[in-house]
């Protein structure tokens, strides 16, 4: 079998190779461009039913698997007027720091003891509805560094007197850290008051199919740059997990452009698995 020579350098890049419009799988994609899966869709239909209960939902997956951009597509198609979306994307992980950055949220003065911060915050979103003439939603995403006390802070959040109505509602998202610091006895009336739970898997073949057809045609590119070989074992080495189906995709293409071809088969979607530190060692045990 003859060798894949690199060609000399040139100042080709990757577009260029690929004659992309657009380059796929990137990073920062629009929410209303994402491609959703089996799973994500079952999400995006389930949350605003849950809005219809209100009160606190929890979704999980492990890191990667599409928990944000999925809450971002949620948030973006709300019905505009009816809610505001208060997102916390580095939640302060102590009580005093968490009740700090809420009151800025709600445009509150902090104060010096938590108790005050915390009786301020309850009292403007139990007032939310009547002020501004909507609910209002905290959105709570990578929320696997929060300690036991700031998230029965959230629980305390969000009910009212005698536990009649829900001031605001809350989505809690984390991988299996927050799972874990959830099981804990002290949050038992937190896991009881969940009106809806769900867990994010990572794509079936299927949408490992299907997303990297996606991003091809959305990047200009032959549904067949990857064949099905290759898109098969891309799945199995990334465990579905789309973050690392986009890693391991642009690897490949990185690589096919350097060795000037035009196409990704399974031999060398294999010899850019084997030849990746961080998933060798996986590639050969399977």
């Amino acid at each position: 079998m003859n060798t894949p020579t690199v060609p000399k350098p040139q100042q080709k890049r990757l577009r260029a190779h690929f004659g992309f419009v657009s380059l796929p799988f990137r990073k920062n994609v629009a929410a209303n461009q994402m491609f959703d899966s089996t799973s994500q869709r079952e999400l995006l239909h389930a949350l605003p039913m849950w809005l219809d209960i209100k009160g606190i939902a929890l979704v999980t997956g492990p890191s990667g698997v599409g928990k944000s951009i999925t809450l971002r597509r949620f948030v973006a198609d709300l019905p505009s007027g009816h809610y505001d979306v208060h997102h916390f994307g580095q939640i302060p992980t102590t009580p005093s720091g968490f009740l700090r950055a809420l009151c800025r949220r709600l445009d509150l003065r902090t104060r010096l003891h938590g108790a005050d911060m915390f009786d301020d915050a309850r009292a403007a979103l139990r007032r939310w509805k009547d002020e501004h003439g909507t609910h209002p939603i905290l959105v709570m995403d990578d929320a696997e560094g929060m300690r036991i006390g700031t998230l029965d802070l959230v629980r305390r959040l969000t009910a009212t007197e005698l536990d009649a109505d829900d001031a605001g509602s809350i989505l809690l998202t984390g991988t299996e850290r927050l799972l874990t610091t959830l099981r804990d006895p002290v949050l038992e009336p937190l896991r009881t008051r969940f009106s809806y739970v769900h867990a994010l898997r990572p794509f079936n073949l299927d949408d490992a199919r299907n997303y990297i057809r996606f991003h091809l045609q959305h990047a200009g590119a032959s549904a067949d740059l990857f064949t099905d070989g290759a898109v098969t074992a891309l799945f199995h080495a990334s465990g579905g997990v789309p973050r690392v189906v986009n890693q391991l995709a642009l690897q490949a293409l990185i690589a096919a452009a350097v060795h000037g071809v035009d196409q990704v088969d399974t031999n060398a979607m294999k010899r850019v698995l084997h030849a990746h530190p961080l998933y060798s060692a996986r590639t050969k045990a399977g």
